[in-house]
């Protein structure tokens, strides 16, 4: 049975779903994503700001791309994931990488560095 009626998704829950894919495209947690909606000649178009997470500066890398990669990798994904979501097309998509905090410190990675530092003392 069919029923005759209207669905409308909120400025505000487009705004939510936005921001929780961003969040997850660019591995960093919801409040670090501010997402704007406005038409697109038709198609929603998207503003984003993120703030990223800083690696530490001593050590391996765990990312192999620069930033402008990683947020061209998210474009794409927001894009399929969010038509995926919610039905809409999505058109442009302008990401701001506002500033960057560094990423906290692992239990082993705090252990290591502490370890390091009674070594250098005894050393002196």
């Amino acid at each position: 049975m069919s029923r005759a009626g209207h669905t409308r998704i909120t400025r505000h829950a487009l705004r939510k779903t936005l921001e929780a894919v961003t969040a997850q495209a660019f591995r960093v947690g919801t409040g670090n994503v501010a997402a704007d909606v406005e038409d697109d000649a038709g198609k929603l178009g998207v503003s984003l700001s993120v703030k990223l997470s800083l690696p530490p500066l001593t050590g391996p890398r765990k990312t192999t791309g620069t930033v402008f990669q990683q947020a061209q990798a998210a474009r794409t994904q927001l894009a399929s994931r969010s038509q995926e979501l919610t039905g809409l097309e999505i058109g442009r998509v302008d990401i701001r990488l506002t500033g960057t905090k560094e990423q906290p410190r692992t239990k082993q990675q705090s252990t290591k560095q502490s370890m390091d530092r009674v070594g250098e003392r005894r050393v002196l």
